[in-house]
């Protein structure tokens, strides 16, 4: 499939839950078994969530210090289960509602109409700046 701009409806919808703070509404893509990996991680934050109920635990936290915000310059590329998405997401630091801008490229794999698999190639340090400022 050619790439797009247009995020497929349950990626859209759960994107949208994340700008209202909704976690939950996130977790909803999430099989039971999924596990999402942070090949960039620094020192110190996990590379790797197993299972549904560890990353909704590093999920929650999140919105302690950042306020999702809309995704920009989105560039997706779904082929059967597989997807490839590519985009800047326009947040806020939470101390002092200072905008923050982090790029992100995901690997994404479903089965069954639930994420099996996320790698988040995003950028540790726009995260860090966001947390510690």
């Amino acid at each position: 499939m050619s790439p797009t701009s247009v995020l497929p409806d349950w990626l859209e919808t759960a994107f949208e839950a994340l700008e209202r703070g909704d976690i939950d509404g996130w977790m909803s893509i999430y099989d039971a078994d999924a596990v999402h990996e942070f090949p960039f991680a620094p020192d110190g934050s996990p590379t790797r969530l197993t299972g549904r109920d560890a990353i909704a635990a590093y999920m929650q936290r999140l919105p302690t210090f950042i306020r999702f915000g809309s995704l920009r310059d989105v560039h997706v590329r779904e082929v059967g289960d597989e997807l490839i998405v590519e985009a800047t997401g326009h947040h806020h630091r939470i101390s002092d509602g200072a905008p923050r801008d982090i790029s992100y490229v995901w690997f994404i794999t479903r089965r069954a109409g639930k994420v099996t698999l996320i790698r988040d190639y995003m950028n540790p340090l726009q995260l860090e700046r966001i947390a510690s400022s």
